[in-house]
């Protein structure tokens, strides 16, 4: 290599700039990309936050006595016992919503000259009603010591 090729390459390092690169603005497209690309990721974060809290919880109450859990979530939707004695306690929560509205069509009509009904306007039914149903299901696993031993959390989401 040149020795003032050389010369400038080191003298260019220190100085914090490349020889190579030279920095750009980002134009406006590209920055409405990386603005889209954030909030994707984090979006996607914060699932996979929720989904981590939750295992945590979840891990929380294992080892805990069945009289804490009664005492902090009130009676369980149904019980059973199972084939060791133990427990299995499920707590369930339906919340439905809906919304939109319904706005029926109609047909305007007049009579012509002529004694004949003629149609003058008209306009089509809108529906735009929703509704929706969130459900979700807690089960705790009990020994036969009243100790927790496993929960588990399952969700469903349904939309109309």
């Amino acid at each position: 290599m040149n020795p003032i090729y050389s010369l400038f390459f080191v003298i260019s390092l220190f100085a914090g700039t490349s020889v190579f690169a030279q920095e750009t603005k980002p134009d406006k497209k590209t920055k409405e990309a990386l603005a889209q690309r954030y909030a994707e990721d984090k979006y996607y974060a914060e699932f996979k936050r929720g989904i981590y809290n939750r295992e945590a919880w979840k891990a929380s109450w294992v080892g805990e006595k069945l009289s804490t859990l009664y005492k902090s979530w009130g009676a369980p939707t149904r019980t059973a016992t199972d084939e060791t004695g133990g427990q299995v306690v499920v707590y369930e929560n339906v919340t439905n919503t809906s919304g939109g509205s319904y706005t029926p069509g109609y047909i305007e009509t007049a009579t012509n000259g002529f004694g004949q009904t003629v149609i003058t306007g008209q306009r089509s039914a809108e529906d735009t009603r929703w509704s929706s149903q969130y459900v979700t299901i807690t089960t705790v696993y009990v020994d036969k010591n009243g100790v927790i031993t496993k929960v588990d959390f399952n969700s469903k989401y349904s939309r109309n």
